[in-house]
């Protein structure tokens, strides 16, 4: 929330002070030649006890525009930086068979080369690509065909959804008493940006300038964009810009990653009904609806759109890039202030059909105020595992 603005009033103290000239040197009125001294020690003395006396110049509280530190319920509550590396590194691990889930598959090592070698030398992938064609699938085009509107992510999550993760990570390091805040927010959103492209680079060695849209452009405007005040306070007072991450689990027995992710939620509350607000939520599940406020600081909202299930792989002559696979989603999310406390996703797709994620602080169990995370159909079958508040990964089962 955002703190009420101080108005500091001075109380000025004005001090008289007396000159002394002229004395008179008659008989009746002796002159005494040290009393300019002793009144001058005398205004030293008083000063010095009001200085110290003073209290000091009050400061302003932070402002904060995303990340609220009286939050003890819900998404915002649980983040972190480690759950915002864990979430932002291995968002794409939602997409795909079940199969992608499996940490133990990947070529890290390929996967890390291939991603520099290509944002280190933008200019040169880009050339090799193709300007044009580099523009049209990462840039911008009117032609929103499924194979060609890689840039409604890039604009999206890259630049306004990451941007705000970096304003309000930053906003955690100050918080939390880190020296220059603004360093660490930008080297957390840095790791976990590099490795959400690892996480998407396939294991070879190639032209890839969807890391280079990516990581040297859209994140960078991010940042910039996040850096502003007025930037910040629309997407957080004229708008509703909102961090619904998930909760992150590890299956031992298959060393499967599962329920990582981001989600962001943009709302606007009508301004002749303020308890209603139409809300985008967007991420892997995309959903537009309509929420209601039905008291003070709860809200309730339902939205129907579509869900990224798989990616396909396209070959554009000796080079490749992907197309989402989208069905049908339905959500259905429970929230406190912005900060989501229950959401249920049912979706069609091989990939799982009904996900339920319960955050930590909406029920207490013997003291204890646990989340869970459920997931039923597609490949996956079964999921199932509870959470903890300052876990930034917790174990789960899968069948």
């Amino acid at each position: 929330t955002s703190p009420w603005p101080v108005i500091l009033q001075s109380d000025p103290k004005f001090h008289r002070r007396t000159y002394l000239s002229d004395f008179d040197p008659s008989p009746q009125v002796p002159v005494l030649h040290h009393r300019p001294k002793v009144l001058f020690a005398l205004m030293i003395l008083f000063g010095s006890n009001l200085i110290a006396q003073a209290p000091p110049p009050m400061q302003s509280p932070p402002r904060y525009f995303f990340y609220n530190p009286l939050q003890t319920r819900g998404s915002d509550a649980a983040f972190s930086p480690l759950t915002l590396l864990l979430n932002g590194s291995f968002d794409a691990l939602r997409i795909g068979n079940n199969g992608t889930r499996d940490l133990t598959i990947y070529h890290w090592r390929n996967d890390a080369q291939n991603i520099w070698n290509n944002i280190s030398d933008p200019f040169s992938s880009i050339r090799a690509f193709g300007w044009h064609e580099f523009v049209h699938q990462e840039i911008f085009n009117l032609n929103f065909d499924n194979n060609d509107v890689q840039f409604i992510p890039n604009i999206a999550d890259h630049t306004i959804g990451y941007g705000m993760q970096y304003a309000k990570i930053t906003e955690w390091y100050g918080a939390h008493g880190y020296p220059v805040p603004v360093l660490w927010g930008v080297g957390t959103s840095l790791i976990y940006q590099y490795v959400n492209e690892m996480m998407q680079n396939g294991g070879g060695i190639y032209t890839n300038v969807d890391c280079v849209s990516d990581f040297d452009f859209f994140n960078i405007l991010g940042y910039a964009l996040f850096s502003f005040d007025d930037v910040k306070r629309f997407f957080s007072e004229t708008v509703q810009l909102n961090d619904w991450s998930l909760q992150p689990l590890y299956v031992p027995h298959n060393h499967h990653l599962e329920n990582t992710g981001q989600e962001f939620v943009l709302r606007y509350r009508l301004p002749f009904a303020r308890q209603y607000a139409p809300f985008i939520c967007w991420g892997v599940n995309s959903v537009v609806g309509l929420g209601y406020r039905y008291d003070n600081s709860n809200s309730i909202s339902l939205g129907v759109g579509e869900a990224v299930t798989e990616m396909t792989i396209i070959h554009r002559g000796p080079y490749i890039s992907s197309a989402p696979q989208l069905h049908t989603a339905v959500g259905l999310y429970f929230d406190n202030a912005g900060s989501l406390l229950t959401s249920l996703i049912v979706r069609g797709g091989s990939s799982t059909n009904m996900q339920l994620n319960v955050y930590p602080g909406l029920v207490s169990v013997l003291g204890v105020r646990p989340g869970c995370y459920l997931a039923i159909g597609g490949q996956e079958g079964f999921i199932f595992g509870v959470t903890f508040m300052g876990l930034p990964v917790s174990l789960g089962f899968e069948r």
